[in-house]
């Protein structure tokens, strides 16, 4: 037998148990023989003939996977969708927990704004790669079980999401609330825990100290309104005009007094400014105003317009969902 079959007989034998290499190494060599003088008869060389029939055998890995039936893969079609469901249950519930409670306790630990935010992103990073490795690691092992096929979940038809009547995702709607609650969570956090320090190290807010008796209290309820009405439009499958309504006059509520108060210089505490001069920025005010201002009229320019580009989709998408059978 020529060279090149010989190396394919080892690479088969090679990957397959000890207690098997011997019987393997003499099933693969008779199928070559044959294999080979089958297309000899056909009238190809025997180097063609030989080349051809490595190449039907296929990959020797492959091969010898077939002989000793252990899977090439980490986990295979019968436990794929049970792993992948778990990792994103695990990370929708786990995930955030643990980045809300890590920020929350460099928060009550006097952090600041940089050590707040990184340590949440770090323990949340630390915290899915540990998920991911070990929920892989459990699967991978029962994929090799001797019990592997008996112990596959059973998919039942009840299990099935709900048809999204509309075209809102949760994705969408989790990054909402996200950001608003980010925004409720800075207003009271930027008065009593600023990074920002006098003289005698009391902490200097941005937003000016005398909006707490109307401004601020309103702006972080009209945050949490707009939270709140992103998670009843996505119960409610989408947009409506009743939905379209209250979102713009809670948009309104946000928008128009960060606008007024940034357009007559009263929204940042002049502190925060005069610190920010202090330090060469000597048009401080005007740039952040500026910036407030522009910011905030793109921002509810987008958050006006594109429910009202949407609302007609949802409408007819709920409009069609199937209605249950009997």
């Amino acid at each position: 037998m020529s060279t090149l079959s010989s190396r394919y007989i080892t690479a088969v034998s090679r990957s397959v148990p000890e207690s098997q290499r011997s019987d393997v190494e003499a099933e693969v060599a008779a199928a070559i023989e044959d294999l080979t003088e089958a297309r000899l008869a056909a009238g190809s060389t025997p180097e063609d003939a030989e080349r051809a029939v490595l190449l039907e055998l296929g990959d020797p890995m492959r091969l010898a996977a077939d002989y000793s039936n252990k899977p090439l893969y980490l986990i295979g079609p019968d436990h794929f969708p049970t792993y992948i469901r778990l990792l994103k249950i695990l990370a929708a519930t786990v995930l955030p927990v643990i980045g809300v409670a890590v920020m929350l306790g460099s928060f009550l630990s006097g952090g600041d704004a940089g050590e707040i935010i990184s340590g949440g992103i770090i323990a949340v990073m630390g915290v899915a790669l540990h998920i991911f490795f070990w929920t892989t690691l459990i699967f991978a092992i029962i994929e090799r079980s001797p019990d592997s096929k008996q112990i596959r979940a059973k998919w039942d038809p009840s299990t099935l999401p709900d048809t999204p009547p509309g075209g809102v995702r949760l994705g969408d709607t989790l990054a909402a609330v996200l950001v608003a609650l980010v925004g409720i969570i800075y207003l009271p956090w930027q008065h009593f825990s600023s990074p920002f320090r006098d003289a005698n190290g009391e902490p200097i807010p941005t937003l000016n100290a005398e909006l707490w008796p109307v401004w601020i209290p309103l702006l972080m309820a009209g945050l949490l309104a707009t939270a709140v009405l992103e998670i009843f439009r996505y119960r409610a499958g989408g947009w409506s005009w009743r939905f379209v309504a209250v979102n713009t006059v809670l948009e309104l509520v946000v928008a128009v007094p960060l606008i007024w108060l940034a357009a007559t210089n009263t929204l940042l505490e002049p502190r925060f400014v005069t610190e920010l001069v202090g330090h060469g920025w000597a048009d401080a005010a005007l740039h952040l105003n500026v910036s407030v201002i522009v910011i905030t009229a793109g921002v509810v320019t987008w958050n006006l317009i594109d429910p009202l580009r949407k609302v007609r989709i949802d409408t007819a998408a709920r409009a069609k969902r199937p209605r249950p059978l009997g």
